[in-house]
C-alpha cells in the first residue's frame, strides 16, 4: 500500500502544474469569465483587447511614416520643445533646432565614442562658463595659443617642467579626474593666451564620454557654439549643456523608433494580416491604406465594408473637442461589450497617434474565416482550443489537488510504520533508514539545495527552449525530480518526529552541548587539581618547566617578523600539552584507585577504561581480568566448602537413622528381663557405644551448621 501511495504521491503534482497551467493558460486567452458564454472569438473581450493593440500598432506605424516623409528642408526638431515637453511642430521655435534629415541621417549610423568629444568646462575672469572640446584644449596647449599657469614656486618646489606638469593636467582631464575643476587639485593660477592675457581661471570635466555629434543646430557651427553664443538668461531653450545632449540624444532615439515603427506597418500588408484598415489625413487629403478597394477621402462609403463584420471607425476634428463630441465620432459595431465602456481609450488613441488635427481611421475585418495565417488567427484557434479544455482541465486540477491531499495525510500517518510477518503493524519504535540518521540539518541541505539547482537549471532550459513539447518535457522532468526530493526530505522529517530524533540527531544540539561539555571538562580539572596528591605535584611540575623553556625560546624569537603566528602555535601547542599530562595523571589516578579497592576486596570493581588510552587502558584491562580471576576463584572455593558440608550432613542424616534403630532395639532387650549376666554386660555396652556414636553424629552436623552459618542460637 505504501509504494502505491508513494507512486501516486509523485504522479499527482505533476497532473496538478499541467492542468493548473493549461486553466491559466486558458483563462489568459480568454481575459474573462464572460468569454466562456459565447463561442464567437469576435464577441468576446480577448478579441477586443488585441483589436485595440493591432489598431495602436497600425496608427503609430502611420504617423511615423507620415513623419519620416517630411522631406523638405523647413522641417526641425527642436529640443526646447522635447525639453519642455511640448508637441513637436517640426519649426525651429526656440533657437535650439536641429534639421529633420540630418536627424534622420544620424539615427542611421552606429553610436561609437571618442575620447576626443569629451567636454571641458573653463571658468572667464567673470564667472561665465564656455565650453570646448578635450581635443581642441590640447590642441591650443600645444600650438601655444594657450598656456596653463602655475602658482610661483609650485614646479619647482614639486620639481617638474612646464611640459609635464601639463601633460598631467591633460591625462586628469581625460581621465575624469577633474569633474570639479583643476584648481581643486593641481596648483594653476590662470590660463592665458598668447599674449599673456588672462581668458580663463579654471577648467573641468563637464562630459565624458558623449556621442559623437556630425551634425550641427541651425545657425551654429556645433552644440557648443550655441550654448557659448547664448546663456541661461538669453535663450530660449533653457537648459543647460547637459540638457541639451540629453533632449538631442532623446531626437535620435526619436528617428530609430519612427523608423522601427514605419517598417512594422509592413507586417498588416494585406498578404500578412486580415486586418483592413485606410487613414486619412482630411486637411492633406494624404491616404494610408493596406486594401484596394474603392473609398471616400472621409471614409464613409468603402466598398466591400459591412459593418456586420468587426470594425471600428475613429474620427477626429475640430469639432470634436471634448469626449463627448468624440464619442459621437465614434462607431463601434460588432466588437464586445466590454470594448463599449473604452471608447474614451479608443479616441485617445487617435489623438496621441498622430500629429494630424483633422484625420479619420477605419479597421475592419472583411472575411471572418480569417484566410491569413496571423496572430488575430492564431488567437482564435487557441481560444476554441482552450474552451473546450477549460472546464476539464479545471476539473482534473481539483481532483487532483484533492486526491494529493489525502495521499499527502495517509503518507504523513503511516510514514515509519513497520509491518510484522503477520501483517500488523507496529508503532512503538519507527523504522529509520541510513539517511534518516543524518544529521537534520545536513540532510535538510542534501534536499534543498539539489532542488534549489533543478529548479534553476530547469528554468534555465526552459527559457532556452523555444519549442513547446521540449519545453513541457523540461517542464515535467523539473517538477519530478523536485517533487522526489521534496517527498525524501518530508518523509524523512516525519520519521524523524515519530522517532524523536529530530532535535536529538541535529547539529545545533551538539553545538549548544559543546559549552556544557567543556564546562564538565573544567570543573574535573580544578577538581583533579584540587586534591594535593603527589601525582598533582609531579605533573604541575613537569608542566611549569615545559612553560619555562617553551617560553625562553620564544623569547628569542620575539623580534622576528612572525612572531604573533609563532606565540599563537605555542599556545595552542600549550593546551595539547596540558591534556595530555591532565589525562596521563587521571589515568595513573584510577589505576591506583583501582588496585586499592581490588585489595581491600572489592573483587568485583571495574577500573572506567573509556576515560584511559594507549598503555593505562591495556593495565586497566589485565587488572579488571585479575579481579574477575579472583573473584571466580573465592566463588570456586566457597562452592567446593558448600559442597563438602552438604555432604557430611547428607552422610551423618544417614547414620542417624540406623544408629536411632539401633538404641531402640537395645532398649527392648533391657525389657525382657534377661538372665543371663553376660548377656546383660553386653548390652550395656552397645548401649553405650550407641549414644556415644549418636553423640558424635550430632556434633558432626552441629559442626557443619556452623560453618555453613546455618546455626541458631538459642
Amino acid at each position: 500500500m505504501r509504494i502505491p501511495a508513494l507512486v501516486l504521491a509523485l504522479i499527482l503534482p505533476l497532473i496538478m502544474v499541467f492542468s493548473a497551467a493549461l486553466v491559466i493558460q486558458a483563462g489568459i486567452r480568454m481575459d474573462s469569465a464572460e468569454d466562456l458564454k459565447t463561442k464567437d472569438y469576435f464577441q468576446t473581450s480577448a478579441f477586443a483587447d488585441s483589436f485595440y493593440s493591432k489598431a495602436s500598432t497600425i496608427l503609430s506605424g502611420i504617423s511615423a511614416r507620415e513623419i519620416l516623409d517630411k522631406t523638405n528642408e523647413d522641417a526641425y526638431i527642436d529640443l526646447g520643445e522635447l525639453y519642455n515637453g511640448d508637441s513637436l511642430s517640426f519649426k525651429n521655435t526656440s533657437g535650439l533646432a536641429y534639421s529633420f534629415n540630418d536627424l534622420k541621417e544620424w539615427s542611421s549610423q552606429t553610436i561609437h565614442s571618442n575620447d576626443s568629444w569629451i567636454v571641458l568646462g573653463l571658468t572667464t575672469p567673470e564667472g561665465e562658463t564656455k565650453y570646448m572640446y578635450y581635443s581642441d584644449f590640447k590642441k591650443a596647449l600645444e600650438d601655444g595659443v594657450l598656456q596653463l599657469n602655475a602658482n610661483s614656486g609650485a614646479l619647482k618646489h614639486e620639481g617638474i617642467s612646464q611640459k609635464d606638469w601639463t601633460e598631467r593636467i591633460l591625462s586628469a582631464l581625460s581621465a575624469e579626474y577633474a569633474d570639479g575643476g583643476i584648481q581643486s587639485q593641481e596648483p594653476l593660477k590662470n590660463i592665458t593666451d598668447k599674449n599673456g592675457n588672462v581668458v580663463y581661471t579654471d577648467v573641468a570635466n563637464m562630459l565624458t564620454p558623449i556621442l559623437e555629434i556630425p551634425c550641427a543646430p541651425e545657425g551654429y557651427d556645433s552644440l557648443l557654439d550655441y550654448m557659448n553664443s547664448t546663456s541661461s538668461k538669453t535663450r530660449n531653450f533653457k537648459g543647460n549643456l547637459n540638457d541639451a545632449f540629453e533632449q538631442l540624444d532623446n531626437a535620435r532615439d526619436l528617428f530609430s523608433s519612427w523608423t522601427e515603427a514605419a517598417q512594422t506597418l509592413d507586417e498588416y500588408s494585406s498578404d500578412n494580416s486580415n486586418i483592413h484598415y485606410a487613414y486619412t489625413d482630411n486637411t492633406s487629403q494624404k491616404i494610408f491604406t493596406n486594401t484596394d478597394a474603392a473609398y471616400t477621402s472621409d471614409l464613409t462609403d468603402i466598398s466591400g465594408f459591412s459593418d456586420k463584420k468587426p470594425y471600428v471607425f475613429l474620427s477626429v476634428n475640430e469639432a470634436a473637442t471634448d469626449e463627448k463630441n468624440a464619442r459621437n465620432g465614434l462607431m463601434n459595431l460588432n466588437l464586445s461589450a466590454a470594448a463599449n465602456s473604452s471608447v474614451g481609450s479608443w479616441i485617445d488613441l487617435l489623438r496621441n497617434s498622430t500629429y494630424d488635427e483633422n484625420c479619420s481611421f477605419l479597421a475592419w475585418i472583411d472575411d471572418t474565416s480569417l484566410p491569413v495565417q496571423d496572430s488575430i488567427k492564431t488567437d482564435r484557434q487557441h481560444f476554441l482550443t482552450y474552451r473546450t479544455l477549460f472546464i476539464p482541465a479545471a476539473v482534473i486540477s481539483v481532483i487532483s489537488f484533492l486526491l494529493f491531499i489525502a495521499d499527502f495525510i495517509w503518507l504523513t500517518v503511516h510514514t515509519g510504520r513497520r509491518n510484522s510477518d503477520s501483517g500488523n503493524t507496529d508503532t512503538v519504535q519507527p523504522e529509520l533508514n541510513f539517511f534518516d540518521r543524518i544529521y537534520t540539518e545536513a540532510a535538510a541541505g542534501l534536499v534543498c539545495i539539489p532542488a534549489l539547482g533543478v529548479l534553476t537549471a530547469g528554468l534555465s532550459m526552459q527559457a532556452c527552449t523555444y519549442n513547446l513539447v521540449s519545453s513541457l518535457i523540461i517542464l515535467g522532468i523539473t517538477i519530478f525530480l523536485i517533487t522526489c526530493l521534496f517527498w525524501i526530505g518530508y518523509l524523512s522529517l516525519i520519521r524523524r518526529i515519530k522517532a524523536r530524533t529530530l532535535w536529538k540527531n541535529s547539529l545545533l544540539r551538539k553545538c549548544l552541548k559543546l559549552p556544557r561539555l567543556c564546562l564538565c571538562k573544567a570543573g574535573k580539572l580544578i577538581d583533579f587539581f584540587s586534591r594535593n596528591t603527589i601525582s598533582r605535584i609531579r605533573m604541575i611540575v613537569g608542566l611549569g618547566v615545559f612553560l619555562f623553556l617553551e617560553f625562553f625560546f620564544s623569547a628569542l624569537l620575539a623580534a622576528s617578523d612572525g612572531w604573533f603566528l609563532m606565540f599563537l602555535l605555542l599556545f595552542l601547542l600549550d593546551l595539547g600539552a596540558l591534556f595530555c599530562v591532565y589525562k596521563i595523571a587521571l589515568g595513573r589516578e584510577l589505576l591506583l584507585d583501582g588496585l586499592k579497592r581490588i585489595t581491600d576486596g572489592e573483587l568485583t570493581y571495574k577500573i572506567p577504561e573509556k576515560e584511559l588510552r594507549g598503555d593505562q587502558k591495556a593495565m586497566a584491562q589485565y587488572i579488571n581480568r585479575i579481579g574477575d580471576g579472583l573473584d571466580a576463584a573465592v566463588e570456586k572455593s566457597l562452592k567446593d566448602e558448600r559442597m563438602k558440608t552438604e555432604l557430611i550432613t547428607n552422610v551423618s542424616h544417614d547414620l542417624k537413622t540406623p544408629l536411632t534403630s539401633i538404641i531402640n532395639y537395645i532398649d527392648l532387650l533391657k525389657r525382657l528381663n534377661l538372665k543371663d549376666p553376660e548377656a546383660l554386660k553386653y548390652l550395656e555396652i552397645l548401649d553405650s557405644k550407641a549414644h556415644r556414636l549418636k553423640s558424635l553424629t550430632e556434633d558432626v552436623v552441629e559442626a557443619s551448621k556452623a560453618s555453613t552459618g546455618n546455626l541458631l542460637w538459642k
